[in-house]
């Protein structure tokens, strides 16, 4: 946690969840009061007290609380990555400021395979939450790595920051799904003005890959295909259940508990999607907490009382934008050609359900120019896993499976 204390006297620190691949990650607030200290984050709060020789305190964060013990180090540890890209590299990168959607500008960055003539471009599209370019999660640069693969076999590559984060303007907290589809589409277009790729495309992953629908389906003059990895292909309620009741048995939950726990799931979603006023929705879903005490406490014994559980969380209009999403209604209207991967250990995205729905909803559209598997033993990342859940990113020293990566970069090259 680097710290400073400039002249006017106001402390300053940012923060590192290594264990995360999270840097740099900036405090709304620092508070100090002899050996107590208070950081206030966009997402969490910690209330520390100075020990000596290490601060103590408790971390609370999506309705959760944990321990923490913070102690000084020369510098943060880094993790095996052998995929993160080395020179010398076989194309040219350039740094760009996009005209998102709502006046916003986009950094980006392109990759140019130095010797393809009119080669195929493709847009990187982000999951849900914040994110920078190279999409950094454990430690993995997951859209560097694959942006890298795609220019070394001759795919130009665009990849940018999120609003709100890194070089881009713009307000995180106030994005909705349409401004997302807006900005991806702002991309497209940029390199569409450009004049010298054969065809663009789009790789949307996990929510991006919905996005990438919506704007191909927008846009069916513009996207020249779709690349879909980790991409949700039910209704968003029911994705939202086949989630719970999984990480649920992987938190420990007995096949009994695991269903008394997507029962109150199923009942708390229902009042979220149907409740329009906040305020009403917030009573009901109070309600039926102190009417099922054995489920909360299911909930707080495996951990699920956070996230989309959390009765705070319900406020938030995304959360009833995600339940009461469709997204076969998106994909019936692609008409570009699409490769669909899902891994078999996915957890956040089933993949035999969702991958079937994304299928479906491409043949009832009409689109015979369609392709789709279940790639074994990759998770929600495309890395090679044993279990699939989320705590195992970080002990993966892969960062994309190869089976993955030259599906993707086969597909687009043929596209050509």
């Amino acid at each position: 946690m680097p710290t400073s204390s400039p002249a006017d006297g106001a402390a300053w620190a940012s923060m590192a969840s290594p264990d995360q691949g999270q840097y740099d990650i900036p405090l709304k607030s620092v508070k100090e009061d002899g050996a107590n200290v208070d950081l206030v984050l966009g997402f969490g709060t910690l209330a520390m007290t100075w020990e000596g020789d290490h601060f103590k305190g408790t971390w609370k964060q999506g309705g959760a609380e944990f321990p923490l013990t913070l102690r000084q180090v020369a510098e943060f540890p880094r993790k095996a990555r052998p995929q993160t890209p080395q020179a010398p590299f076989p194309y040219r990168d350039e740094t760009l400021a996009i005209p998102g959607g709502d006046g916003v500008m986009l950094g980006a960055t392109l990759s140019l395979p130095a010797k393809a003539k009119r080669p195929p471009a493709v847009v990187l599209v982000h999951g849900s939450g914040p994110s920078t370019r190279d999409a950094d999660i454990a430690e993995h640069q997951h859209f560097r790595v694959l942006a890298d693969y795609l220019a070394r076999h001759g795919i130009a590559v665009l990849r940018y920051d999120k609003r709100g984060n890194g070089r881009s303007s713009g307000d995180f907290n106030t994005l909705t799904r349409d401004k997302l589809a807006d900005d991806a589409h702002a991309a497209v277009r940029a390199l569409r003005a450009r004049g010298q790729f054969s065809k663009v495309g789009l790789i949307g992953l996990s929510e991006g890959s919905s996005l990438s629908a919506t704007v191909a389906a927008r846009a069916p003059r513009e996207v020249g295909f779709v690349v879909s990895m980790a991409g949700v292909g039910l209704p968003g309620l029911q994705n939202m259940l086949l989630q719970d009741r999984i990480e649920s048995r992987d938190a420990g939950a007995t096949p009994e508990e695991a269903e008394r726990i997507v029962a109150y799931a199923a009942s708390y979603y229902r009042i979220v999607v149907d409740e329009a006023d906040a305020d009403a929705r917030m009573a009901v879903l109070k309600g039926l907490q102190e009417a099922q005490p054995e489920a909360q406490a299911l909930l707080k014994k495996y951990n699920m009382h956070h996230g989309s559980l959390r009765l705070e969380e319900a406020r938030n209009p995304r959360l009833r934008t995600v339940l009461s999403a469709d997204p076969g209604r998106e994909w019936r209207a692609v008409r570009a050609p699409v490769l669909a991967l899902n891994g078999s250990l996915d957890h956040p995205v089933p993949a035999t359900e969702n991958i079937a729905g994304i299928a479906a909803a491409l043949r009832a559209g009409g689109n015979r120019r369609a392709d789709s598997a279940i790639l074994p033993g990759l998770n929600h990342l495309f890395q090679t896993a044993k279990t699939g859940g989320t705590a195992e990113y970080a002990t993966i020293d892969e960062t994309i499976a190869p089976a993955a990566l030259t599906r993707v970069a086969g597909f687009i090259n043929k596209q050509r």
